[in-house]
């Protein structure tokens, strides 16, 4: 099973203008304006549990019966952002189900929600983990979670796994699906 990141970034831009003076001391005066002009920034930036540059593609392999039923982990993956404004962040599925490939033409139809959970193992942003995600909570594909609310700007960090836990219902085969994850300024 594999999963794509995407970050999605909702932010507005907005501007701060600054004006400095400079005077002189002597009778000789000059003045010089200078404007700034500050664009909002939001970036991302996923680690693996290692601290390595991440991949975009999260592989969830699962082969036997105990994974099939119990689930299987992904390792833990760690995200720094880094916003010129405080926010909230939301995680769904890209679409209500997987997008299979595969040899089979029946049971291929696997819902994001019945499968897929997220659960925020740390959280270094200043602002509160949502909806209940410190324990796995299923994914979306029709309608965002809030996953942190009121982050903070600045450097900020949070680390999540995945579980799929597909059960015995669906056809062998690769499932694919995207997570968009947004960004919303507060």
């Amino acid at each position: 099973m594999k999963i794509k990141q995407y970050l999605t970034i909702t932010a507005m831009l907005a501007a701060c203008q600054l004006t400095a003076t400079a005077q002189s001391s002597t009778n000789s005066g000059a003045t010089q304006n200078t404007t700034l002009q500050m664009a909002e920034l939001v970036s991302a930036d996923f680690f693996d549990n290692g601290g390595n540059g991440g991949s975009s593609t999260v592989e969830l392999p699962l082969g036997g019966a105990n994974t099939l039923e119990e689930g299987v982990e992904s390792p833990e993956i760690e995200v720094i952002l880094r916003c010129t404004t405080d926010f909230d962040l939301s995680v769904k599925a890209s679409a209500t189900n997987f997008t299979y490939a595969g040899s089979s033409t029946q049971n291929t139809t696997m819902p994001v929600e019945d499968v897929l959970a997220i659960v925020i193992t740390e959280n270094n942003t200043g602002g509160n983990v949502s909806n209940g995600m410190t324990q796995y909570k299923s994914i979306s594909g029709s309608q965002g979670k809030t996953a942190i609310s009121a982050g903070k700007r600045g450097e900020t960090s949070f680390k999540f796994k995945y579980k799929a836990t597909p059960g015995f219902n669906y056809a062998a085969g690769t499932y694919t699906t995207d997570i968009v994850y947004t960004l919303t300024k507060k």
